[in-house]
């Protein structure tokens, strides 16, 4: 399709909501990790992949808290292991951006291959 024509006397308007960007969430959900307290993060895309992503984090003793369909609270100040549940992370082709943040804050990290099932 090369344009859309719209013919008609009355102007279109109205409202459209835009979800935040997939790829944006999963490098920005394991950067939260590298802050010692509590962050919020906003308009995050209400799909399995943040949702795997955040179940993740939850197991390596962050706190997470859905404030809303797409806000949520993390809380790393009680990062309690650096070690990421394989059977989670082969399921994640971007659970490599744990290994910067685990690394950067805790000096050791240990993260399954990204996607192998």
């Amino acid at each position: 399709m090369d344009k859309l024509v719209i013919t008609g006397k009355t102007p279109l308007k109205g409202e459209v909501r835009i979800s935040g960007a997939k790829n944006a969430a999963v490098a920005i959900l394991p950067a939260a990790l590298l802050i010692d307290g509590i962050c919020t993060i906003e308009n995050l895309p209400n799909i399995s992949d943040v949702k795997l992503l955040c179940q993740i984090i939850e197991e390596m003793g962050a706190k997470i808290n859905w404030i809303s369909k797409n806000t949520i609270t993390i809380d790393a100040r009680h990062i309690s292991n650096t070690y990421a549940p394989l059977e989670l992370t082969r399921k994640f082709r971007a659970s490599y951006y744990l290994i910067g943040s685990l690394l950067g804050r805790c000096k050791h990290v240990q993260v399954g291959m990204p996607g192998r099932l």
